[in-house]
This record gives C-alpha cells, structure tokens and sequence, in this order.
C-alpha cells in the first residue's frame, strides 16, 4: 500500500484531474438524482451526464497509462502480464475513484442543500440511500473505463513504452470504429425520438443530446483532420506557421480529441438552456392564465358568498376601480364551453391592462370591450333613474296621472321595483320624476317597466320619452310589449312610437320589457370551444343557459387557460340565478394595489391574497417544470467534465509543445513562428468546436427536445411549444469557444524559457 501511495502521489499530475472528475460526476448523479426524487419528476434527467462521464474517463485513462508507461514496461519485462498487470494498475485509480466518490457526495448534498429551496424549489431537501447505487454504478463504471482506455498503452509495443518520448500517434481501426459506433448511436436516439411516445422516452432518447453533441463534436474532428491532411502539402509552401498548425492537427491522434467532449457538453447544455428558457416561459405563462392577475383573493365560503358579493366588495374598497375586479370561474369539466369565466370588464384596463401581453391570451385587452356592448343586455350603474313623461296633446280639461315602475335586476338577486307618480296636463307637456334604485351603484339590468295610473287620472294616452339609468337612456334599447289584451282584437299596450312608448287609454295597467333581454351575451371563445352545430350558449354562474354571440376567438383566456368563455360579470349575473356552488369567487387585484387595499379585502374576503410568484410555484411542481431546471443543472455538470478533461490534458501536451517548440528552435526556426502555429492550430479548433455545438445544439432541440418530457402539461392548460431558439444555442457556442480559447490555448503557450533548446538535452 505504502508504495501505491507513492505512485500516485508521484503521478498526482494525473490522477487528480481523474479525482475531481470523479468528484464532479459523482456530485452532479448524487445532486441530479435527489432533486428529481424531491420534486417528483425522473431521474433519467442524469443519464447524459453518465454518457459524457464513461466517454471522459477512458481519455484519462490513456493518459494514465502514458505517465505509467515505463512502469509498465518494466513490469512486463518482469513477467508480470495479462489479468496481473491490470490488478497492479488498477489500485491506484480504485483509491482515487473511491476518494472521488466519496468527495463526490459531499458535493452533491452541497448543491441540494442550494438549490433544493432557492432554485428547484422541492424545500429541504435531505440525501436517501437510494443515492448509493447510482454512486457504485458510477464507481465500476469509471474503474472498467479506465481499464479499458489503458488497455492501448499495455498492448502497446515494448520499444515504445522504453522511449524517452512517445511517439504520435495516428488514429487507429479501434479510433475510428469508436467514432463511427457513436455516430450510429446518435442517428438510432433520434430515430427512437421521432417514433416513441414523450410520455415514455426511453433512456436511448434521453441520452440523445449526449449522443448528438458526441456525433457533431466526433464528425468535426474527423472533418478538421481530413482538412489539416489536405492542407498539408498546400500550406508547405505558403508559410511555416501554415504547415506547423496543419501537420500537428492531421497526425496526432489526440489533438482535437478533449474537444469533441466540449462540444457534445455544450450541445447538451444548449438542449438544456433551450428547454429550461422555454418551460420557464410556459410556467410563467400558465401562471398568469391561472392567477388571472397579479394577486388573487378568493371569497371564503366559495360560491356560498356569490359573485354578488364580489361585486359589491371590489366596488365599496376601490370606489375609483384602479385597483380591484370581481370575477369567477365555474370549472365545467363536462365540456370546454361549460367552463366558463366572468370579468367585471368595466373595470378590465385599469386593474390587468398588458398583464396578459406576450402570452397565449395576448390580444384580450383588446376584446374585453366588445364584452360590454352589442345586443345583450345592457348592465347600468347609478344609485337613482329618472323618467320623464310627455301627455298628448288634448282640449279636454284635466290632469294625467300617470305612475310609472321601473323593474332591475341586481346580480342574481330578485327583481326590484321603483315607482314614481307624475301629474302632466292634457296640454301635452312633460314631467321628470326620479326613482331611487337601491344597489344598482354596483350594476344592475333594466328588466321592465310598468305604466299605471294614479287615483284622479283622466284616462287618456300618454308617452314615456326617456329612461335615465346611470346616464344611459334605457328606451334606447328595442322594446315590446308583455301586456295582455282584454279586449278582443285590440292590441296590447304600451305601443312603441318614435321618441318612446305609447301608454294607451286602456287597459289601465301596461308592461314593456326591453327586447335586448332575450338577446345573445357576448363572450369571449378559446380555439377548442365548439357547440358541435348549435347555435352559441353560455351558461350563467347561476348555471342557466343563455344565447352567446362569438365576439372573439384566442388560444387562451384568462382563468379558463385553453379550454373556456369569457364573459362580463355584471352582465351574466343579472337576473341569474344563485351562483352555482362549484364557482370559483374571487376578487383580482393589481400589482400596484395599496397594501392598505390588499389587507381590507383580505379581511373582508376571510383569505390571504395568493400573489402570481405563488401560483407559478404551484404551477412548476404540478407539472414537473422543475425538471427543466434539474436538467440544466445537470448540463452545468456536463461542462464542468469537459472543462476537466480539457485541462487535464494541457499539462501533457503543454509539455509536447515545449519540446517541439525547442527542437524547431534549434534548426532556426523564430519562436513568433511557432507561437503563429500554435495560434492557427487553436483557432481552428475552436471553429470546429463552435461549428460543431451549433449543429449539435440545433439538431438535439429540433429532433429531441420535446421527446423529453421536461413538463407534463396538466388538464386545460396551454400546451408547451418548443422549438429551436438561437439565443440559448448561441451561448452554448460562445461557453465552448471560451473553453477552448482559454483551456486549450493554454497548453500551445509556449514561452521563451520553457521551449529553450537546453531542455532537449536535459530531459535526454
């Protein structure tokens, strides 16, 4: 044991970037897994950073045996071979595999401990046994392909491993029928996305973005190589630095190798990126739909309080209407048209005016107004009404006493009455009168009116010329008679005439009502409310049905989300019945409402005010949409590995620089030209890297993207559209570049005094 300490710590160069690959891994299954076991979704979401861990470890696994080269050599020529040799080579990476492991889940309670409240949202969080498994897996994982990458370096020849240097080389049959299994493997993933279900995946597919990036990053190497050999020749001619930065990328093996798992990492995270972007617009989109305005207040007791109740509450603590709309919703699950939402729209442009832009319902601010007007009936406000009555013109002697009774409706409740008595001469002047309508300041209906006669009329015809309710003229509305003759043949008064109606001699009582009142409700539609051939209906929240007019058509609709009407409160709930017990009561407020406002309607409401930050939390972990954010965070973990073995690899080739930077030197070659080449060496490789994560990215978010169950999109709820978004693929392609620039520029740095010549003969 003493002398395997030894070992590694004498080869630590390399065993520590394996350590915190390890550690890093680990972390990210440990922290990955524990978040989605919290929050309900599936684990699966680790599985391209196992993809990414098995194709990294093999790669130090050969670097591994590189540094252990001459060890391994001298044990052979010992005799020492076969199962033996990997038994002695094998425990120092197990010791370092089960520190990293051990570190590793020290790391991920760290990132749960984090993120579990503040980021995904799941609470506390506390690690189970169930992470055990996936960390063993991990462990014999890492250890077989670490195996299997020193497995070339012990079938290599014994004069090689004796060399003082290794000697390039080039990409063998095993190299390439890698490259082409990996290829074939990503090509089988989105063949499997495009005829699986996304309710059920399959891990194949949830490994597609790993598998994606790896196919981009491997087809671009072999690409770069193909180019680097042809540029050979034309370049030997046309400038050193040309052909130094060519010759290096067309004949070692190696070169470009860390770059393929930059980029199948930066793919993977533009997977990620493009995935969390857009759910996260979804969540936040449905939560607006659902909240239906920045801060909700529902009336405790449920439809037992009544949309009547709303009404008048929003209109005794926001007399102004800036801050607060009374509303409901009737969920209706029976069909789309029998959910059902009301708005007091009058209200609409001062308390959720833009709240809704950008959303699926975008354009409702829009149609909210035509809710309030058309054939319907007209809703009034006003505490009083005055009516005003002209006699006909008469040489008779005498006074008319006419006694007119205006009949509302106020929200649900019965009809109420006001009457007032007038005295006209047959002169044929006019009166006004005014009639007192208790509740009426929170909206009512003029239902009808009732043209009687006093004690001492004289019994002639008269005309009620106008009804002011709330500075609106009622008779502006078409009107008839609801009398009944009791003479046969005559007809029934009153009769409409031009300015009003024609209270007729007889009979002595009279009855109109506005012909509006059988007309249809305008109402807002979502896109899948159909009648199936019958003409429009819209329930009341009383339940009773009504003749709609389609005024508007959107994807969504406030409260109802995708599947519903939208109709003006006061308007539906006058001459309603009760409110049915299954609606929804609420007073919506908005963002600027006062807190001096929000606490009176709290208390007079019985329940606390559920501000939107709420409901899209609700949102997010009903419907799994922490997942998105789970899987970014294992695509954070995704660049952490590549940015490893990015590094590990420049302390050995920063080395290999240095002497062929030195050995160019001594034949006269200036060390501008050489530090040229190594800058056109890297600038290709990080073209081919950014190349590379572009394709990646686009074909991973256009062909897997949403075959990866990232929400589970919940009843009634505005589906979730993704598609290829260039921002998130842009800066994936921008982290990749600045890996490769920063990490990989660094080992072609090369120094005047680390590539003195001097060093050719001190490492001989």
């Amino acid at each position: 044991m003493r002398r395997t300490l030894r070992g590694a710590w004498s080869r630590r160069g390399t065993l520590v970037p394996l350590l915190l690959l390890t550690t890093v891994v680990v972390g990210g299954i440990v922290a990955v897994t524990a978040l989605a076991e919290a929050s309900g979704t599936s684990v699966a979401v680790a599985v391209p950073l196992l993809v990414l861990g098995t194709v990294a470890v093999p790669t130090t696994g050969r670097q591994l045996a590189a540094a252990r080269r001459r060890e391994i050599a001298m044990a052979r020529l010992r005799g020492i071979t076969g199962g033996q040799l990997y038994v002695v080579l094998s425990l120092e990476p197990l010791l370092v595999l089960v520190a990293g492991a051990v570190l590793g889940l020290g790391l991920g309670a760290a990132v749960v401990a984090v993120a579990a409240d503040r980021w995904a949202g799941v609470g506390q969080t506390d690690l189970g046994i169930t992470v055990l498994p996936p960390v063993a897996v991990v462990v014999a994982v890492a250890l077989l392909a670490l195996l299997v990458g020193m497995a070339g370096a012990l079938r290599e020849p014994l004069a090689d491993q004796v060399s003082v240097q290794e000697r390039p080389r080039p990409a063998g049959v095993a190299g390439l029928f890698w490259g082409a299994l990996i290829v074939v493997a990503a090509v089988v993933a989105t063949y499997r996305a495009s005829v699986a279900g996304s309710d059920d995946p399959g891990w194949v597919v949830l490994a597609g973005p790993a598998l994606v990036g790896l196919a981009a990053g491997q087809v671009a190497v072999w690409l770069l190589r193909g180019l680097a050999r042809l540029a050979v020749p034309w370049t030997a001619d046309r400038g050193l630095r040309g052909f130094l930065a060519s010759r290096r990328l067309a004949r070692v093996a190696e070169a470009a190798t860390p770059v393929r798992l930059v980029v199948a990492a930066s793919a993977v995270a533009a997977v990620a990126l493009t995935g969390a972007t857009q759910v996260d617009a979804w969540t936040d989109d449905t939560a607006r739909l659902r909240a239906g305005a920045p801060y909700r207040v529902d009336l405790a007791g449920g439809a037992t309080a009544g949309v009547d109740e709303a009404l008048a509450l929003s209109r005794d603590l926001d007399p102004d209407g800036q801050y607060l709309m009374a509303a409901a919703l009737v969920p209706g699950e029976g069909t789309v048209v029998a959910r059902r939402a009301f708005l007091d729209t009058e209200r609409y442009d001062a308390v959720l005016g833009g709240f809704l832009d950008g959303t699926p319902a975008d354009g409702v601010d829009d149609l909210v107004a035509g809710l309030r007007s058309g054939e319907g009936v007209r809703v009034v406000t006003g505490d009083e009404a005055f009516v005003t009555v002209r006699g006909v013109s008469s040489r008779e002697s005498g006074d008319l006493r006419p006694r007119v009774t205006v009949r509302y409706a106020i929200g649900s409740e019965d009809t109420g009455a006001a009457s007032a008595d007038l005295t006209i001469p047959l002169d044929g002047s006019e009166d006004t009168a005014r009639l007192p309508l208790r509740g009426c300041d929170a909206g009512c209906v003029v239902t009808g009116l009732t043209l009687d006669r006093a004690r001492g009329d004289v019994a002639r015809p008269y005309v009620v010329t106008r009804l002011d309710v709330g500075g609106e003229d009622a008779l502006a509305l078409p009107w008839r008679s609801t009398s009944r003759s009791t003479i046969a043949g005559a007809p029934p008064g009153p009769q409409v005439v031009d300015d009003g109606l024609l209270a007729l001699a007889q009979p002595r009582r009279q009855t109109a009502a506005p012909e509006a009142a059988r007309g249809a409700t305008p109402v807002l539609a979502t896109t899948s409310a159909t009648w199936d051939g019958a003409s429009p209906t819209v329930q009341s929240p009383g339940g009773d049905d009504r003749p709609a007019e389609v005024v508007g058509r959107l994807q969504a609709l406030p409260l109802v989300e995708a599947d519903g009407l939208l109709a003006d409160l006061p308007l539906a709930a006058a001459g309603a019945p009760p409110t049915v017990p299954a609606a929804e009561v609420m007073v919506l407020a908005a963002a600027d409402t006062p807190p001096g406002v929000l606490a009176d309607l709290a208390d007079a409401a019985g329940s606390d005010p559920v501000p939107l930050a709420d409901v899209e939390d609700a949102t997010a972990l009903a419907s799994g949409a922490v997942q998105a954010r789970i899987y970014a965070l294992m695509a954070g973990f995704c660049l952490a590995v590549a940015l490893l073995v990015l590094a590990a690899s420049v302390s050995r080739e920063r080395a290999a620089h240095s002497r062929e930077a030195a050995a160019l030197r001594v034949v006269g070659v200036p060390l501008a030209q050489v530090r040229g080449s190594a800058r056109r060496e890297v600038g290709a490789l990080t073209l081919t890297a950014v190349v590379a994560t572009i394709a990646g990215g686009l074909v991973g978010v256009a062909l897997l993207l949403s075959n990866l169950t990232l929400v589970t999109v919940p009843l009634h709820a505005v589906p979730l559209e993704v598609g290829i978004a260039l921002v998130p693929v842009a800066v994936a392609a921008a982290v990749a570049a600045l890996l490769v620039l920063v990490v990989g520029g660094r080992s072609r740095a090369v120094g005047n005094e680390v590539s003195r010549p001097a060093i050719l003969r001190e490492e001989v």
